[in-house]
């Protein structure tokens, strides 16, 4: 049976801040969300100085609407996963280093091989699969598979492959090479639905809801308001779905990073940057029926590696921009169709509704652009060309 809890009594005595830092109610939050099940938050503002974090699967966050209202402000210092976000899913396992595969893997294989001894992975776990580049020291190509049986060091999945893993990149300890991380314990179906959280200026990069190492996982018809950080951010994680909501921005866009199995759909994005963002290898992904109606230089951005998912129905309105905008801009892509988005124009003396290609900057390896369709899609009169003539889908 589903636990359900209404936190009004508990909360009533939340104190309300000024400024950053100081007292608030994340003792009281934190205890309830700890307990699992569905937890009710009541219309009211409830201030939190550290990060909430879910650590028990279906767990429900569930509010009455845009009046249940979450401020974030944490007391400096800000230190990972306790006070750098609002809400986050348990995120210690992204801070472990990847241990090293020795060989490739192919699409349609049934195992891979470590380096290493693998006794202590067991059947039904999880693990990460990622290949990093060394510039960035960032993923280019994850995928999740599920363990099936381990004999010495060779570890056989329940389903094949469906990602190439070339292993082209040197091996250096958590910073490049292929490798795979285990996740033990897999927090998986939390749900997020029917709130409002704002994320005042208390430091650079603050998520409002960030989902790490996580699967499964529903955001609906939730408003994040957060100038300074990614409004709603994931990496890495599987099965992300983010319908109905908000991301409200200002330095930093929306992001979705290192994510598999993303439905982001029926959602307004919007920012002093790009509004909306997949980046480091996220694939099978469907971005469809999204708005920005506000952002700079770029609106959407697909880059380095991203594959697999389609973009479509999507309404862009004017992009700003210091120099020439960009409508939709993806580097690095592999068999994602781009098509039947509204581009209503942007800035500047040379702007580009759609500009597609290979990713070479701030790449160890280039990312070659491959397979991907562009049209059709439907342009305002505002663009000094719809297309890049120097495309490479």
């Amino acid at each position: 049976m589903t636990y359900c809890r209404s936190l009004a009594s508990i909360l009533l005595a939340l104190l309300f801040l000024s400024a950053c830092g100081g007292p608030g109610g994340v003792i009281d939050v934190q205890a309830a969300v700890d307990r699992g099940g569905t937890v009710r938050f009541p219309a009211g503002t409830y201030v939190l100085t550290q990060t909430v974090v879910v650590r028990h699967s279906n767990t429900i966050i569930q509010g009455a609407g845009p009046d249940t209202v979450f401020i974030f402000r944490p007391v400096p210092p800000q230190v990972p996963c306790i006070n750098d976000r609002a809400f986050t899913t348990a995120c210690e396992a992204a801070n472990q280093n990847p241990r090293q595969i020795a060989s490739s893997i192919a699409i349609g294989d049934g195992s891979f091989t470590a380096t290493n001894n693998v006794d202590d992975l067991r059947s039904g776990e999880w693990v990460i699969i990622t290949e990093k580049d060394l510039v960035p020291r960032e993923v280019v190509i994850i995928d999740w598979v599920q363990v099936a049986s381990v004999s010495g060091n060779t570890v056989l999945v329940r389903s094949p492959f469906r990602t190439a893993f070339p292993n082209t990149h040197p091996w250096v300890e958590g910073t490049s090479g292929l490798g795979f991380l285990l996740v033990p314990q897999v927090v998986e179906g939390v749900q997020f639905r029917d709130l409002t959280i704002v994320v005042p200026d208390c430091g650079f990069d603050t998520p409002g809801i960030a989902v790490a190492v996580a699967k499964d996982t529903v955001i609906d018809n939730v408003e994040v308001q957060d100038p300074d950080g990614q409004p709603l951010y994931s990496y890495p994680s599987k099965g992300l779905t983010v319908t109905h909501s908000r991301g409200i921005g200002a330095k930093v866009l929306n992001e979705f990073a290192a994510t598999v199995d993303l439905t982001v759909s029926d959602n307004t994005f919007s920012s002093n940057e790009a509004g909306l963002g997949l980046d480091f290898g996220t694939g099978f992904f469907a971005v469809v029926g999204n708005k920005v109606p506000s952002s700079s230089n770029v609106a959407m951005y697909f880059l380095d590696g991203v594959h697999d998912g389609a973009v479509s129905t999507n309404s862009l309105q004017f992009v700003n921009s210091t120099a020439s905008a960009i409508g939709v801009l993806a580097r690095g892509t592999q068999r994602v169709t781009i098509a039947n988005n509204y581009l209503a124009g942007g800035e500047g003396p040379a702007t580009i509704g759609i500009s597609i290609g290979t990713a070479y900057g701030g790449l160890d390896q280039p990312i070659i652009s491959s397979g991907n369709i562009v049209t059709p899609n439907w342009f305002g009169p505002l663009w000094t060309m719809d297309y890049d003539p120097t495309n490479q889908p």
